[in-house]
């Protein structure tokens, strides 16, 4: 087992600065590597959520959380394709969650804003498409999970 590994925001940010574009196209390398979304997306404001997440992953160096939603609040297939914040009507994300990826299972909550580029609009009550990724430095995919969460 790795030792513990906790990320500073700075090094979150700036190892992850190219993830969220070529996600997609990679294959998970930690084969333990695993992530539930527990419950809901909460709104805390009109510009920031939160997820909670469990999740184990025995090394990473950077973290993306992602929420889109459609402007019906609906699920919409094209979320889940590349290039889709450009038809996402909302856009919550962040590359500065705290993690530890140690092997164990952890949960922690993640907070998602409108601070990033690219980000837009307010996540209302439905469902967002979420992608939660953990990797290390810009090629290689750690953990990768997505799916529909419903936003409270």
């Amino acid at each position: 087992m790795k030792p513990k590994l906790v990320v500073s925001a700075l090094a979150v940010a700036v190892a992850t600065a190219t993830v969220p574009a070529t996600v997609s196209a990679q294959q998970q390398t930690d084969p333990n590597a695993k992530a539930t979304f527990v419950g809901k997306i909460k709104r805390t404001s009109k510009s920031k959520a939160t997820l909670k997440v469990t999740y184990q992953c025995s090394g990473g160096a950077a973290l993306w959380v992602s929420a889109k939603q459609s402007a019906s609040g609906k699920k919409d297939a094209r979320l889940t394709k590349e290039g889709s914040s450009k038809v996402a009507s909302a856009w919550l994300q962040s590359h500065r969650g705290k993690f530890t990826c140690d092997g164990t299972s952890r949960t922690a909550t993640f907070t998602i804003d409108k601070v990033e580029k690219g980000s837009k609009g307010k996540l209302k009550k439905g469902t967002a498409y979420v992608q939660f990724c953990v990797s290390k430095g810009e090629e290689e995919i750690v953990l990768y999970k997505t799916g529909w969460v419903t936003v409270a």
